[in-house]
């Protein structure tokens, strides 16, 4: 035995005796690894690098295996490795910057995929890859190129036509997604993804009846997917067929019970049928969205504790028609602790300070972190506004009959009231035509001026423009140029929040689509009409004429999906008979 052993180290150098040695334990690893004998394949693995640490092959296995046991800094550490053997190798680039992005350390992922690419122009997978990682870091413009070449050069390679459309989407080309989705069809019309996706595009461009037409041809290719029933519920419920809207949500979440975007969806429409006890604890689950403003996590989280003697924090919520609703909870607790330190979106400040006088309101900043001079007050909880209302908003009973729990500056009500008297007697009218942007539904949400044009004729009414978009002016003035039909638009009163809120109490009336101009007139206590879509978001509930948050609203809403003319014809001929008694502030 010894004279073999001495017989074959003199035949092999021992360094050769050790690669040699390597690659037969690297040849049993990859076998017990197709056996799926991880551990046993992980030990040869490691028993061959040991003998040739300059084994690529080994070190990259090692470094996907580890992956397994989320030993992320021993994966990087072998893959490292690897690449410094065979730098050259697209495949181990692309699985250190999977393991990177698994870490959530996307700039160090995209770095990765980026040197694939290098290496390996034409490699769909490090595009595909590189595109979503750029998307992660908030660079969705520049995905969309990437995420493009991807399904360019392999259109059937899983999840490139989901994170195409779906990127295409995100940054507002949704006409281009479904563009893109069409042409899948039709190069591939037994593809699973391309029907979903076909769905997905028109869903988003607010045709759920196509939709839905598109999640039928998809789900007879395959009926295992939670995200095609979420994205059925969607449409269901663009379409106000809510009981057929939770149970796709709840076929979702059977097949897969942490799609927490189904879960969330769900719980939507709890609280707009005023299922408020089903629908709160739910609706914590806004604040896993990318893009929820979240100040830092530092304070215990308020979940219904006595206050008395304490101090809390409210953050804000994304969005000024929430922060305002939502702000209607802020009496009571400012009633029940000690003190409240409340956040709020700039424009704000002026009109919750004058609120609410014995809180301390400040602005939020740029990027989300607490000013020294609220974290020195150091609070004993913390909760965001809109995690409030599951404690004390828990059924229709408790929310309050109120008169208006914000109040304008005095002064500047006063001054838009001579500025409208001086106008001559009328009825003053406040507008609002265009709400939200093409993410939060503004096709659904929204109704041309020329639409308007029934009510807008109405006599004995001065309309005054309340919308905030940049195109407000041009299109006032082009519909007067075009029908004679005048709408007051003063943009110093839409640029100050504070002088909105004071132009708003000096009219008569608001008439609005769904927009933050709801919130405001009914947080004032002024008397609103507010248009609604058929199935509208959930604040304005599925049926009825008022609102629990603002007894001074009446809804007015579309008979079926789509169907503005009767709304508008019931506003014009109440709005009629208001006319001949103008009321005033």
């Amino acid at each position: 035995m010894l004279s073999s052993l001495l017989g074959s180290l003199l035949r092999y150098p021992l360094h050769a005796w050790r690669a040699r040695l390597a690659r037969k334990l690297y040849a049993i690893a990859m076998a017990d690894k197709d056996a799926g004998n991880f551990d046993a394949a992980r030990q040869s693995l490691e028993r061959a690098v040991a003998m040739d640490s300059r084994h690529a092959g080994a070190h990259h296995w090692l470094g996907i295996l580890f992956i397994r046991d989320q030993a992320y800094a021993d994966s990087v550490k072998h893959l490292e490795q690897a690449l410094t053997v065979d730098p050259a190798n697209t495949e181990i680039w692309i699985d250190l910057g999977n393991v990177h992005a698994l870490q959530r350390e996307y700039g160090k992922a995209s770095t990765s995929y980026q040197a694939a690419i290098d290496r390996t122009p034409d490699s769909a997978l490090a595009h595909l890859n590189l595109g979503f990682v750029l998307k992660e870091l908030g660079s969705a413009e520049e995905a969309v190129a990437y995420l493009r070449q991807a399904y360019t050069l392999a259109p059937e390679l899983e999840n490139a036509l989901r994170h195409l459309v779906s990127t295409l989407i995100e940054t507002d080309r949704c006409d281009e997604a479904l563009a893109v989705a069409s042409k899948a069809v039709e190069r591939a019309p037994t593809s699973y993804d391309a029907h979903l996706c076909h769905g997905l595009a028109h869903q988003k461009l607010h045709d759920p009846v196509r939709a839905l037409a598109c999640y039928d041809s998809a789900q007879s290719l395959r009926a295992d997917d939670a995200e095609l029933y979420d994205n059925r519920g969607t449409a269901f419920l663009e379409l106000g067929r809510l009981k057929d809207a939770l149970a796709s949500y709840d076929r979702a979440l059977a097949l897969r019970p942490d799609l927490t975007l189904a879960a969330f969806h769900r719980s939507l429409i709890h609280l707009q049928l005023g299922d408020y006890r089903n629908g709160w604890d739910k609706y914590e689950l806004r604040r896993l969205e990318k893009d929820y403003h979240a100040q830092p996590d530092v304070y215990p989280r308020w979940e219904g504790a006595l206050l008395a003697g304490r101090t809390l924090l409210i953050s804000r919520e994304q969005g000024l028609g929430d922060e305002i609703m939502f702000a209607s909870c802020l009496p009571q607790m400012v009633e029940m602790a000690k003190h409240c330190l409340i956040e709020c979106e700039p424009r704000l400040v002026g009109l919750f300070r004058r609120s609410f006088p014995t809180a301390t309101v400040y602005a939020s900043t740029p990027d989300g972190s607490l000013p020294q001079e609220i974290a020195a007050r150091d609070p004993d909880f913390a909760t965001p506004a809109g995690s409030v209302p599951r404690f004390i908003r828990r059924d229709l009973g408790e929310f309050p009959r109120h008169q208006g729990y914000l109040k304008a500056d005095p002064v500047r009500v006063a001054r838009w009231g001579e500025r409208l008297a001086q106008l001559g007697p009328s009825l003053n009218v406040g507008v609002s035509w265009t709400g939200g942007v093409r993410k939060t539904r503004r096709a659904l949400r929204s109704i041309s001026l020329e639409q308007w044009l029934p009510l807008l004729r109405t006599p004995g009414v001065r309309f005054v423009s309340l919308q905030y978009t940049a195109d407000a002016g041009s299109a006032v003035a082009a519909l007067h140029r075009q029908h004679g039909v005048r709408i007051e638009h003063w943009a110093e009163a839409i640029d100050d929040y504070e002088e909105t809120a004071a132009l708003v109490c000096a009219l008569d009336l608001v008439v609005s689509v769904c927009t933050a101009a709801i919130h405001l007139g009914g947080a004032l206590g002024r008397p609103v009409w507010v248009m609604a879509p058929y199935s509208p978001e959930w604040r304005y509930g599925f049926s009825g004429d008022t609102m629990p948050w603002y007894p001074s609203v009446k809804i007015f809403r579309q008979p079926e999906f789509g169907a503005w003319d009767p709304v508008i014809g019931s506003v014009a001929a109440e709005l009629g008979r208001l006319a001949g008694t103008p009321g005033g502030c």
